[in-house]
């Protein structure tokens, strides 16, 4: 049955699926599910029991308490009422303060006993406003975008190694078994947490999962057939069903969120603005296209923001990218400096990796990444689409 969450336009179902596993003796695996603030989490606690349950339940309360503080109410109803800019960059900061106060609540509840000396959790957690979906994240649990066309991995994994090359099978995880958290709640007075938004339309999925349901997952292409039928609840149980089927060996959660019809409808910034249509329909990536065909290429995209002085990385989620701008400057390793509707690191969408220093950011920009392999899937759905793609790919790679 689809539900109503306050301030945000969609009617939602959502199902929810948690599992010990064959392996662990008990589930330190934890989920938030809060309609009532459109919030929903979950958390993979470490530090055996009950210390990682201890902490995966603090982190969830902590985010919960904080979402529901005026002060973040005040900020979400702020965005929704108005949602320019600069209002979603407060909303996206309301997130992060969120992560370091859970943070901050997991290492003051280590007094409560040796057996909590060392507890940490994994944290991932997407709040609804107006037509969008924010996420915070650390650790290695993982948010997907789930759409009719493209599978999107929305995190990336704060481990030490890479783990594209290990893929699973039924007797082994795909992750490696020394792969440990550099980013974590709990690890230290500092956090890092990445902070996320996409675009929500009709149809899509959100996922949210702990590593025991996407460690156990071949491939995208396998994640996209388990979620394309079935009810949310469905989704959810037969995500949990399948880590059992190829071992089971951790504890393995899911919260799957599908977006329903729209019933409200607002001004504001549903989809690209005209300003960022304009740019991406001048980018070399999509020049010429009708305005279907750009929307239909952006399924495949993630918008983002840098500040000044940050480089701009050449893989994320394991996977290599690319990047269309859509305001700010970057500067390449010639010296180059691109603007509004530049493409950077085209070659990767065709999975070649140029070596050398990372570009600069130099003005705030914003973009539009696309990884590799989700450019390579909606391509896949749509072979007149990649057909005028590849095209436009190679004539710039070319002349570049």
């Amino acid at each position: 049955m689809s539900r109503i969450l306050p301030h945000f336009d969609f009617r939602i179902e959502v199902g929810t699926a948690s599992d010990i596993g064959l392996v662990r003796g008990t589930n330190e695996d934890r989920l938030l599910h809060c309609p009532e603030h459109a919030l929903f989490g979950v958390a993979d606690g470490m530090g055996g029991h009950p210390g990682g349950e201890v902490a995966a339940e603090v982190a969830l309360a902590t985010v919960r308490a904080e979402i529901s503080r005026p002060r973040a109410v005040a900020t979400v109803n702020d965005y929704v009422q108005g949602p320019s800019l600069d209002a979603r960059r407060e909303v996206l900061a309301l997130m992060r303060r969120v992560g370091v106060a859970a943070n901050e609540a997991v290492l003051g509840a280590r007094h409560g006993g040796p057996a909590r000396d060392n507890m940490g959790t994994t944290l991932d957690v997407v709040l609804f406003a107006h037509s969008r979906a924010f996420f915070a994240h650390i650790g290695d649990s993982r948010a997907y975008l789930i759409r009719p066309t493209v599978t999107v991995q929305l995190t990336q994994d704060h481990v030490l190694h890479d783990t594209r090359r290990a893929p699973a099978s039924a007797t082994s995880p795909r992750r490696p078994a020394h792969n440990p958290l550099v980013n974590a709640i709990g690890l230290g007075a500092a956090v890092t947490v990445d902070t996320v938004f996409v675009d929500l339309s009709r149809g899509d999925r959100i996922l949210l999962c702990s590593d025991g349901v996407h460690g156990a997952i071949e491939s995208e292409a396998m994640l996209s057939r388990l979620c394309a039928k079935g009810t949310a609840d469905e989704v959810a149980e037969g995500l949990i069903k399948h880590a059992r089927e190829r071992g089971g060996h951790d504890n393995a959660t899911a919260i799957v969120v599908e977006i329903c019809e729209r019933f409200v409808k607002r001004g504001g910034d549903a989809g690209p603005s005209a300003s960022d249509l304009t740019a991406l329909s001048a980018s070399p990536l999509l020049a010429g296209l009708p305005p279907p065909a750009v929307l239909g290429a952006l399924a495949a995209g993630v918008e983002v923001e840098l500040g000044p002085g940050e480089r701009l990385p050449r893989e994320v989620a394991s996977d290599l990218v690319a990047y269309v701008i859509l305001e700010g400057q970057v500067e390449l390793r010639d010296g180059r400096r691109v603007g509004a509707s530049g493409l950077v690191f085209p070659e990767s969408l065709v999975g070649v990796r140029r070596k050398g220093e990372l570009p600069v950011v130099r003005t705030a920009t914003r973009m539009i990444r696309i990884r590799k392999d989700d450019f390579a899937e909606v391509c896949d759905h749509d072979r007149v689409l990649a057909s005028a793609l590849y095209r436009r790919l190679a004539t710039f790679l070319a002349s570049d």
